[in-house]
């Protein structure tokens, strides 16, 4: 935007000296200085868009590969049983408030898999989600 208002600017200066000028030679000279201003101007402009394109280009490689690293960080999309909140474990398929809150009361589990045991779901049920659980260690006080 600053180069565009600079071109704008500069011609706007080069026909104001053109026209105060009664030499033509001295308006010519003038002229062909303005429009090699402006050639310069437009090189340089156009090397800075290739510039942040190339820099745009590197920060949205970037982020994709960050996106992709996410949806394939198994760590990251599983729940644990010993601390997730009652939306987290509804969040899982076929887990209602009812299953959540009973996962919840009878905490702590050892594995997974006592969600069962506990009677807080059925086997059939832990089948589908059993590759989104954990059941990490709940620190005691």
């Amino acid at each position: 935007m600053r180069t565009k208002i600079g071109i704008v600017a500069l011609s706007g200066l080069a026909l104001g000296l053109a026209a105060c000028s009664n030499n033509p030679a001295t308006t010519r000279d003038q002229a062909a200085n303005a429009t090699e201003q402006l050639k310069q101007d437009a090189r340089e402009a156009a090397g800075n868009v290739k510039k942040g394109a190339q820099v745009a280009k590197t920060d949205l490689t970037a982020a994709a590969e960050g996106v992709k690293q996410g949806l394939n960080d198994k760590n990251s999309s599983q729940v644990n049983v010993n601390t997730a909140s009652k939306a987290e474990l509804m969040g899982l398929q076929g887990i209602d408030e009812a299953q959540a809150n009973a996962i919840i009361a009878d905490r702590p589990y050892r594995s997974a898999h006592q969600i069962v045991s506990k009677g807080a779901v059925s086997e059939q049920e832990y089948q589908k989600i059993e590759s989104h659980l954990t059941a990490s260690s709940v620190s005691q006080k």
